[in-house]
């Protein structure tokens, strides 16, 4: 069983994307979904962004406990013009505010893109980790 600090504002704002989420689904879907979960020694976060065509076009924030994504996913110049039966891919700007689930080093971050796939990757602060204490026996 870990021990984890209770953070009642990341759990007020947990509650806050949770209604922002129900009430305006359409709203809400402007930014990109996140997969995050934390080790021993990170927190990884994975963000679907697909149709990302140069790394100028997103901007990735962190603070030690929340991680921003904000972006321009843009259409391609060859489709900008078509008479559409069905449209719909997101195309346009986005931006994301995510609480991670323990402190982190954000000055030490780093982001790789592959595949449509955004991963994050932060390492956590060291007094996150968590450290085994040997016991001495007398």
């Amino acid at each position: 069983m870990s021990i984890a600090p209770w953070r009642p504002w990341r759990e007020l704002a947990d509650i806050r994307e949770a209604m922002f989420r129900n009430l305006m689904p359409g709203l809400w879907e402007v930014g990109p979904r996140f997969d995050i979960y934390q080790t021993d020694r990170e927190v990884v976060a994975t963000a679907e962004l697909p149709g990302l065509t140069s790394k100028d076009d997103v901007e990735i924030t962190a603070t030690e406990d929340t991680l921003a994504i904000r972006g321009e996913i843009r259409r391609s110049e060859e489709t900008e013009d078509q008479n559409y039966h069905r449209a719909e891919r997101f195309y346009g700007t986005f931006a994301r505010t995510v609480s991670l689930p323990a402190k982190v080093e954000p000055e030490k971050a780093t982001a790789t893109y592959k595949n449509g796939i955004l991963e994050v990757r932060i390492p956590r602060a060291e007094n996150q980790r968590q450290r085994r204490i040997p016991i001495n026996l007398h």
